[in-house]
């Protein structure tokens, strides 16, 4: 696989695994705003249906409503001083504790005027922890009263747990109904029995308040404000409307989306760990040099700029080194070439190189003419980017060692008595220049081809001599 396939495919894939994640971040966001919209809406078309029922102008005047009105499905209207007007659905601890404004004796019907103008027959049954209170209004009453308040209050049982758990089809339908408990904490209700809450809090605007967990549901909260024809706030109607289902929906689809997200990640990461793996040149310690062998990725010069044949200085030298590194620089995973070093990687050191510099005969002085070399090749930027030059000692003796990265582009080198129109590339342990149809292939393949490399998946070694 050519480096520029596998950089765009690293490209790509960086790119599908950001837009991934922030298309399901939006996702996530836009289907949120539209459960918030729709729940808001419903809410309030509710709440404002049960506000025109009401019909409120200077007092409470309730016959309409009680006849007309067909709330959702959990709701409460609460006066400004506190007064239960109606409630349907009831969760626990949506109106908390109770108190009641009438006086009574266990198990006898009495009569009772409400301050919204409502006239009552109640009942209070009682319980072993609490108590049941039966209602009717009077224009409502059923023939036999006192035989169908025994009858309907034996129907809630002996205590609070078994009270709450009163099907609401069980009780005659004329009659509303309301559990407290010995603490006073309203268990349960159905309809208006007359009691007491806290004053509310009421909003100068209908709102819609942050999602609330009722046990193991999770409601939606909308408050329509109740105002007289002054604008005076009298009242607040809550509706309620459980949103568990599609909160849960929203959280699969958030927990999908996550795992795809991850995984693409995942994927992104790997490839780029395999990547960058596959286009690191393998390190190399003084201590491994006396184990390895020329190959692939590694390369012996005995020096730079002196001749061992010829025992004396030679420029010459520097276009041998230059040539390599352009085979290192053109490969597909780079090289290191170690300079100071015969052929059979007998230790030469850099002492004859050093010998051959007129101002400064050290390592510093080889490494600013190795610098210079280079540059004059391959450019400062190249350079700067691909190459890097160290040294050690081994056998008391200096050695350079080159570590070159491969390039992002064809790199020919820019030296005098090289050929211009010649690549130079790495085949096996040797530096080959092609050209023509050779060189084209290569380019192809090297940086602009799709074709696959078996040896991809391989990552180069460094071979211990023999």
């Amino acid at each position: 696989m050519s480096r520029s396939f596998r950089s765009l495919v690293w490209t790509v894939g960086l790119a599908s695994a950001i837009l991934f994640s922030a298309a399901a971040s939006g996702q996530y966001l836009f289907l949120s705003y539209q459960l918030h919209q729709r729940i808001r809406d419903n809410l309030q078309a509710s709440a404002q249906g049960m506000l025109g029922d009401i019909a409120f102008e200077d007092s409470w005047r309730l016959q309409g409503y009680r006849r007309t009105t067909e709330g959702p499905d959990v709701y409460s209207v609460v006066t400004e001083t506190g007064t239960l007007v109606d409630t349907h659905g009831y969760l626990p601890g949506m109106l908390g504790h109770v108190s009641l404004p009438f006086l009574f004796d266990f198990d006898r019907p009495f009569k009772f005027s409400s301050d919204v103008g409502e006239n009552w027959n109640l009942y209070v049954h009682k319980l072993r922890d609490g108590i049941v209170i039966l209602g009717v209004r009077a224009e409502i009453t059923p023939e036999d009263l006192q035989e169908r308040f025994i009858a309907n209050a034996s129907r809630f049982g002996s205590n609070v747990a078994d009270a709450t758990h009163t099907p609401e089809r069980a009780i005659h339908e004329s009659f509303d109904w309301a559990i407290v408990d010995l603490n006073g904490t309203l268990r349960w209700a159905i309809g208006g029995i007359p009691m007491k809450i806290a004053v509310p809090e009421i909003p100068d605007t209908p709102a819609l308040s942050p999602v609330c967990q009722v046990g193991s549901g999770y409601y939606s909260v909308f408050f329509q404000p109740v105002r007289s024809r002054s604008g005076r706030k009298v009242g607040v109607i809550t509706v309620l409307e459980d949103i568990s289902a599609e909160r849960r929906v929203l959280h699969q689809s958030a927990i999908f989306n996550l795992l795809v997200g991850v995984s693409l990640w995942f994927i992104t990461v790997a490839f780029a760990i395999l990547y960058l793996r596959r286009t690191r040149v393998p390190e190399i310690t003084c201590a491994q040099i006396p184990v390895l062998q020329e190959s692939d990725t590694v390369e012996f010069k005995s020096s730079l700029r002196w001749n061992d044949r010829e025992n004396r200085p030679d420029r010459e030298m520097e276009k041998v080194v230059v040539k390599t590194v352009a085979g290192f620089l053109n490969s597909y995973t780079g090289g290191n070439l170690i300079i100071g070093l015969d052929d059979k990687g007998q230790v030469l050191g850099l002492q004859a190189d050093y010998s051959t510099l007129k101002t400064r005969s050290n390592r510093d002085g080889f490494e600013q003419a190795l610098r210079n070399v280079l540059v004059n090749a391959f450019g400062e930027g190249s350079c700067a980017a691909w190459m890097k030059a160290s040294f050690c000692s081994l056998q008391d003796k200096e050695l350079c060692m080159i570590k070159i990265s491969p390039a992002t582009e064809p790199m020919y080198p820019k030296e005098k008595g090289i050929e211009d129109s010649a690549l130079y590339v790495r085949l096996g342990n040797t530096t080959t220049p092609l050209s023509g149809r050779e060189a084209v292939a290569y380019f192809r393949e090297r940086w602009g081809g799709v074709s696959l490399r078996r040896s991809y998946f391989r990552r180069p070694t460094m071979q211990p001599a023999a």
